[in-house]
Formats: C-alpha cells, sequence, structure tokens
C-alpha cells in the first residue's frame, strides 16, 4: 500500500511539474518578449484603444504596458520554479480569464492583424492565438487543483527573493528597450542590416550572377569569378543566380515620386532622423536635431529626416520644425519597425545599419568639441544590445542560482534541530 501511494505521489509530481514548465515558459516568454520591446507593446495596445474608439494618454498606456510585462514575466518564473503555489497559479487564471475572451473576440472579429501576444518574437494568427489559450487556460485550471500539492524549488522565506530578482531583470528590460533601443531585434530592420538601393547596373542581366561550378573527389561547389579554385578541381559549368536583393527595403516618398534609389544610394555616413510621430512632442528635440545635422554635415556625413507623415501633414511638420536637411515622407508603421521610439536616429554607413538611439537618449555633449568620449559617428556610439543582454540574463540566472543555494543552510539547520529534538524526546522518556 506505502508502495502504491509513494508511486502516485511520484506521478503527481511529474505531472505537476510538467504542468509547470508548460505555462510558466508560456509566461515567461510572453512576458519577456513585450518587456524587452515596451515600444511594440505600447504600439499594440493603441492599436486595440484605437478600435475601440478610445482615448488614452501615452503615459497611462506606457505605464500599463510595463506593469503587464513584468507582471507576466515574474508569474512565469514564479509557476516555473513553483514558488508560491497558490497564489501565483490564481494569479494566471486571472491572466487568462481576461485573455481568453478578447482573443475569442478577436478570432471572430479579426478588428486587429495579431494579438500580440508574443510580440515580434513570434506572431501567429488570431484562431491560433485562441487555441493556445483554451489549451493553457485548462492547465491553469490543473495546477489550481494540484500545484499545492508538490513543493517547489525554493524554501518558503527565500521565495520572495525570486520575485526581487524577476521583477529587477524584466523591468531593466523595459528600461532600455524604452530609453535606447529593445535589446533583442526581431523587426524586419536589425543592426548589420543593409539599406541599400544603390543604382542597378544598365545591363538587363544585372540582376543576375554568374558562378562557376567545379568538381573534386565526387563534391560539387560554386565559385565567384574572383575565387576560382585552382587545377585540381575540374570545371563543370556555369549557373546564373539572382543578385541578393537588399535586406531590408523602405520605400521613401518626395510627394507621390519615391526616391528611395536618390536617399540610400550605399555612399558614405548617413544618419537617419526618425520621426514616426510627427507630433508637437518634436518641437522641443528641434534644436538638438538641427545641431546634429550641423555635426555630422561638419564631419563629412549628412543627415536625412524620415517622417511618418504626408501632404498637408508633413508640410505643417517642416514648417514647424524648420529642418535645415532633407525631409521625406514614409509609412509610419514602416518607421517603427526601423526604430522605436516618437523620435530617432539610426547611423548607416555604406548602406548598412550600424546602430540606432532614441534621439531622447542621445547627450547634447557628444557634439562638444572638448568632449572625451566617442565621436557622434563612431561605431562607439551604439548600445551594444547583445553584450547587455548576455550580462543581464546571465545575472538573473546566477541570482536565481545563489537563491536556490540559500536553500541548504536552512535545510541543514532544520535537520539538525530536529536531530536535536529526538533527543531530547528520548532523554524525556528515559
Amino acid at each position: 500500500m506505502a508502495k502504491e501511494n509513494k508511486k502516485s505521489l511520484f506521478s503527481l509530481s511529474v505531472v505537476v511539474w510538467l504542468l509547470r514548465v508548460v505555462v510558466g515558459a508560456t509566461f515567461i516568454i510572453s512576458g519577456w518578449a513585450k518587456s524587452v520591446d515596451p515600444w511594440g507593446f505600447i504600439y499594440k495596445i493603441e492599436e486595440y484603444f484605437n478600435v475601440w474608439n478610445m482615448f488614452v494618454p501615452r503615459e497611462i498606456t506606457l505605464s500599463l504596458a510595463i506593469a503587464l510585462s513584468v507582471c507576466e514575466f515574474s508569474v512565469g518564473v514564479l509557476i516555473a520554479s513553483g514558488s508560491m503555489r497558490r497564489g501565483t497559479v490564481w494569479l494566471a487564471a486571472l491572466f487568462m480569464a481576461f485573455m481568453l475572451p478578447l482573443t475569442a473576440y478577436i478570432a471572430i472579429s479579426d478588428p486587429v492583424s495579431d494579438c500580440g501576444c508574443f510580440g515580434d518574437l513570434w506572431v501567429i494568427s488570431n484562431t491560433l492565438t485562441f487555441v493556445k489559450n483554451i489549451v493553457l487556460t485548462v492547465l491553469v485550471v490543473l495546477l489550481i487543483i494540484y500545484n499545492d500539492r508538490v513543493g517547489g524549488i525554493y524554501n518558503p522565506g527565500l521565495q520572495w527573493l525570486v520575485v526581487v530578482g524577476a521583477v529587477a531583470f524584466s523591468a531593466t528590460l523595459a528600461f532600455f528597450g524604452y530609453r535606447y533601443q529593445p535589446l533583442v531585434d526581431f523587426r524586419p530592420y536589425p543592426v548589420g542590416s543593409e539599406l541599400n538601393y544603390a543604382a542597378e547596373d544598365e545591363d538587363d542581366d544585372a540582376s543576375a550572377s554568374e558562378y562557376f561550378i567545379y568538381e573534386k573527389d565526387g563534391r560539387k561547389e560554386s565559385f565567384a569569378l574572383d575565387n576560382i579554385p585552382d587545377s585540381t578541381w575540374t570545371y563543370v559549368g556555369v549557373e546564373q543566380t539572382n543578385r541578393p536583393e537588399a535586406e531590408a527595403r523602405l520605400a521613401v516618398f518626395d510627394g507621390d515620386v519615391e526616391v528611395s534609389d536618390e536617399v540610400f544610394d550605399g555612399q558614405g555616413d548617413m544618419l537617419l532622423l526618425v520621426v514616426c510621430e510627427p507630433d508637437l512632442h518634436y518641437i522641443k528635440r528641434r534644436h538638438l536635431a538641427k545641431e546634429i545635422s550641423s555635426y555630422i554635415t561638419d564631419v563629412g556625413g549628412r543627415m536625412t529626416a524620415l517622417v511618418g507623415a504626408s501632404g498637408d501633414e508633413l508640410d505643417a511638420w517642416v514648417q514647424v520644425a524648420s529642418p535645415d536637411y532633407d525631409v521625406y515622407s514614409v509609412e509610419d508603421t514602416s518607421l517603427k519597425e526601423l526604430v522605436r521610439g516618437e523620435t530617432g536616429l539610426v547611423y548607416i554607413r555604406d548602406g548598412r545599419i550600424v546602430w540606432k538611439r532614441n534621439l531622447a537618449s542621445i547627450n547634447q555633449d557628444v557634439l562638444m568639441p572638448d568632449y572625451d568620449g566617442a565621436p557622434l559617428l563612431s561605431d562607439e556610439m551604439a548600445v551594444d544590445d547583445g553584450q547587455i543582454n548576455r550580462w543581464m540574463t546571465g545575472i538573473f540566472i546566477l541570482w536565481l542560482v545563489f537563491v536556490y543555494s540559500l536553500n541548504f543552510p536552512d535545510n541543514i539547520l532544520s535537520k539538525y534541530l530536529m536531530r536535536c529534538s529526538a533527543k531530547n524526546r528520548n532523554f524525556a522518556l528515559l
């Protein structure tokens, strides 16, 4: 009988831990994707508000976006580690009580292209999102029933430290994503991608390139003309391969005329002033933008503004901003894929993106002649997103390991006290 009970408890533990891992991982990934790109989550929330004809100030939307992403990530970490077993599953149930009917509405009426559950990390259809939430809700209900029957990784007295680590990690991700740019970029225009609209060759076959096929030891490979192998290879033939297109393409307009070829000629240093939202908030940074334009011109570069407006709206912006640099129109959704924030800077060298920054994060001191830091057009101006993300993730994991290590002194002390108590009882019986 005892053996059967032991086997039943083991089976229950396995099932509960599987539920914790699946539910916790889903919440962690969803919360992390929103935290790392808070602007993307802000845009998605505002998209819902627009569908429902609601006007909500950006400050409230920002607070809501960060609070939801931090809470979702933290709940996922707590569920996955078996911490605060009763409270966290009920928080997860509250999330699902809101998300399940919302995604049902989205799947039926299709007011937005996707729900934004996983940000730009993983875009899935509205119907699949609803099915996913049905399954997740069932798993959360099972956790409500069984979760408190199986212990977690951390002792109860240490679980608040897990909460502190999860909240700090997620909130710091959101800070960097909002202040600078997302530390991990899932959009079509990441750093290193090409924005090169260099004029094509005049030949009709300019879009095709010749590669020469050679064989050696039964293995065939293709070689460009300037990379022909030695005589140990045997010539087989020629193949035509379409020339690779630019990795990312933006449609830039001057009035009704597309001028993408002229703007992105792939030559020299270029700084894009990307104005996603040409509202009055830009006015307070107008002077800084002009100084940056003057500085770049002096050091041999150029600045071009891409504004998410056209027609009379663009004319009104130009009149207020009075720029001394070229201004063109680009569809605002494309600009928000290029750079996050109200106004951003994108540095391009020979057609390739070197760094991105929110204009608000640029310190005016970088324009001073006696500035000890790196010049504005230097790679050093780039925030090393990958390194910061790795350091932050590593510190968070080490924090969880450190908190786990605190279990052992507590366990050792508990066993010691139990042994002392047993000895005292035996002595009293004597």
